[in-house]
């Protein structure tokens, strides 16, 4: 039986796991180590302070994770958001987030390496539901957990009456299973950029970076979700 529910401070382990494996997404490289020149402790501390710190509207909170549950097992969790809700992209919400808890200097060393990287920037659309940090344990793979969890986060977002119509997600292109899965939910690409430097990836799990977007009215067609 599969259960889903709001993360709370206890599930903050299987949060910072489905970050690390979602960053990773597929391969050895973890973005937060090598942007920063951290290790992996330090990484998981980072995380841990980050989203604790609970500062919503963007990747790194802990109100923003789903939890799925599978025989009271936890199994997978997905991040949403809804874009600048309050006027402040995510983007910028997530660079406070880490500007306080790594310190200037850190992010200073950071700054030729995020100009590498500028060429896959997709800014998100204001307005949208934004999905990150999909994530589910090897053996509850196959069960569809990562699209109930998302169909759970738009429910959510339905139930409070946001004016909400679609649904974007960023991945990595070497995530082919994601890309898969997600189009079998309805996603489409919508937005493909590629960094001409192969030196960016020595940073990040993929030289090419993908936009997904989903259109809610095509959830209910489908079933996914049911009109009231």
């Amino acid at each position: 039986m599969i259960t889903y529910r709001r993360a709370n401070e206890q599930d903050i382990d299987f949060i910072i796991e489905a970050v690390i494996a979602a960053e990773k997404s597929g391969t050895d490289r973890l973005s937060y180590a090598s942007m920063f020149g951290l290790e992996l402790q330090q990484v998981t501390e980072l995380l841990k302070n980050a989203i604790l710190e609970d500062i919503p509207g963007q990747e790194l909170a802990l109100s923003g994770f789903i939890i799925a549950c599978v025989d009271n097992e936890l199994a997978g969790t997905v991040c949403a958001w809804i874009e600048a809700a309050e006027g402040v992209s995510s983007a910028v919400l997530k660079a406070n987030v880490l500007f306080y808890f790594l310190g200037a200097e850190t992010i200073a060393k950071a700054a030729e390496k995020s100009k590498l990287i500028e060429p896959l920037n997709i800014p998100r659309e204001a307005g949208t539901l934004q999905i990150e940090s999909v994530y589910v344990r090897n053996k509850f793979r196959g069960l569809g957990v990562s699209n109930k969890l998302i169909s759970e986060h738009i429910k959510d977002v339905l139930h409070l009456g946001d004016p909400v119509t679609k649904v974007q997600i960023h991945i990595a292109a070497s995530n082919e299973t994601a890309l898969r899965s997600y189009e079998k939910l309805g996603f489409v690409t919508k937005i493909s950029k590629t960094c001409p430097d192969n030196k960016v990836l020595k940073f990040l799990p993929s030289d090419t970076r993908i936009m997904m977007e989903l259109d809610i009215s095509d959830l209910y067609k489908k079933g996914f979700i049911m009109s009231n």
